[in-house]
């Protein structure tokens, strides 16, 4: 079974989202299509999920006034040493060639560090910056999203025409913390020319038309992660660029707690034209910052077949928690660019969806008291799967899959640690962490490096080491086989 999935799916779109909410994307949701048996420190692992999830703090927002310095230090935009570094001159003859506008606080911190850059040259990449920056302002604002008139406009490859897409923009993304922490090193890695250079017209970005172009930046931008030699040469991984659309905001708001919400994607994802990859779409609703979940939210759409997939997805953290989120068309993803042990929650909560169900973190990936509903997109659909990606820890107290047509589930992280977990007996799952060690009845002390299965079942079998058939590390197969003679449930080791 081809297994990753990409969070990775739009470089020349929308840089900062591509790299933040596709790494792990784009293979999962298609990977109906194709499947077959593929083969650092120590992370944290917490005792227990505990269900509590912090709402995010939103960026203040209001024009930069009086010093602008001191109100950027105030909103917490930038530290006292960073501002002592960025000087007031420089806010003062920044704050200057805005004019009238008005520019958050976060925007104009970011617009400030490129600024600082070695490649900068006011004289020759001022105006680029200044249009840079306007542009940013726009897109990113915070959102609330309870309707379909709610979705901020889209940003796709004709965008970039429109001005302020520049190299400059790509920097102030990065900056700006929509890129992840290693922004800098990836844009520095991906584009060459100037500030003031056209992405409409670059050629680093002419050269890459799908996402597959860009697998070898992958370790860059996690860390560590990339892909096998399988992988990499899977066509499940090339999307076309000009396929992917954006709707971004800064921290977004997914439903309201007083009220049942419903949201039409049918014009964003409508069917394909023709029955191949090049007609595949996705739509990403992207938060530079952090996306929440409040009160339970439909995405609907008319269109439920396997040619596309939504994407929910936040540069920093992901939090559903006591919420319940459906779509009914196929495909559906999950992202969190944060790399902390609580970049993403899903906790007593129902997903589900009409097809594929991905969820992908660079962080933790916390799930309690939760069911995974999948391939629910009409009777004559196939069986779905389940793809969860943590670039640290996996860590799940509570799921079950009882509502599901459920053919794989896969889930990869260095350290994977479940508890109460329920696989229904048709699931071929695939545990994959970084050492391919196997251990059970570990969860409130994980072995790191290791899978650890505390009370996880097997169809009505509750698994243990006499289940499986003492294999080494990275390859242990259980010795419950599915109706096709397979091993249920095998462990494998990370690339």
């Amino acid at each position: 079974m081809i297994v990753h999935f990409i969070q990775f799916v739009q470089m020349k779109v929308y840089l900062a989202f591509l790299l933040t909410f596709l790494f792990f994307t784009t293979q999962s949701v298609f990977s109906q299509d194709e499947s077959s048996d593929e083969e650092s420190s120590e992370s944290a692992a917490e005792s227990a999920i505990s269900g509590s999830v912090a709402s995010p703090q939103s960026a203040p927002s209001g024009s930069i006034e009086s010093n602008p310095l001191v109100l950027l230090v105030r909103s917490g935009a930038v530290s006292l040493g960073d501002a002592l570094t960025l000087g007031l001159a420089a806010c003062i003859e920044l704050q200057s060639s805005f004019g009238n506008l008005d520019v958050s606080p976060d925007v104009f911190a970011a617009t400030l560090k490129v600024r600082g850059m070695d490649s900068f040259v006011a004289a020759d990449h001022q105006t680029a910056l200044t249009e840079a920056a306007t542009l940013a302002n726009t897109l990113l604002t915070d959102r609330s999203i309870t309707s379909s008139s709610d979705v901020p406009s889209s940003v796709t490859v004709d965008s970039f025409t429109a001005s302020g897409y520049n190299i400059a923009f790509v920097n102030l993304l990065s900056k700006y913390g929509a890129i992840g922490a290693s922004g800098d090193s990836l844009v520095a890695e991906i584009l060459t020319g100037t500030m003031s250079d056209s992405l409409n017209d670059n050629g680093d970005l002419l050269s890459k038309p799908s996402t597959a172009n860009y697998l070898n930046y992958l370790a860059t931008y996690t860390g560590s992660a990339s892909f096998g030699d399988i992988d990499s040469t899977s066509t499940l991984l090339d999307l076309q660029i000009e396929n992917v659309s954006v709707s971004p905001g800064a921290n977004i708001l997914l439903g309201s707690s007083t009220a049942e919400s419903s949201v039409d994607v049918s014009s964003l994802l409508p069917k394909a034209t023709e029955d191949h990859r090049s007609f595949r779409k996705a739509h990403v609703i992207g938060a530079a910052k952090d996306m929440t979940v409040s009160g339970n939210i439909t995405f609907t759409n008319t269109n439920d077949a396997e040619d596309h997939a939504l994407v929910l997805g936040a540069a920093d953290d992901f939090m559903l928690a006591g919420s319940n989120l459906t779509y009914t068309g196929s495909n559906l993803a999950l992202g969190a660019g944060g790399s902390d042990a609580d970049s993403m929650y899903l906790v007593n909560t129902t997903i589900t969806t009409g097809g594929n169900l991905a969820a992908g973190t660079l962080g933790t990936l916390n799930i309690s008291t939760a069911e995974f509903n999948v391939g629910n997109g009409g009777v004559d659909s196939d069986p779905d799967n389940v793809y969860l990606f943590a670039n640290d820890l996996i860590q799940v107290n509570g799921l079950n899959f009882s509502g599901s047509r459920l053919d794989d589930v896969y889930m990869e992280a260095i350290t994977v640690n479940l508890n109460n977990v329920s696989f229904p007996s048709t699931a071929d799952v695939i545990l994959k962490s970084r050492d391919g060690t196997l251990h059970f009845d570990t969860y409130s002390s994980p072995t790191v490096g290791g899978v650890n299965l505390t009370n996880v079942k097997h169809g009505s079998t509750v698994l243990s080491s006499n289940h499986f058939d003492g294999g080494p590390a990275g390859h242990i197969d259980s010795t419950i086989s599915l109706p096709n003679g397979k091993s249920a449930v095998k462990i494998r080791k990370q690339y």
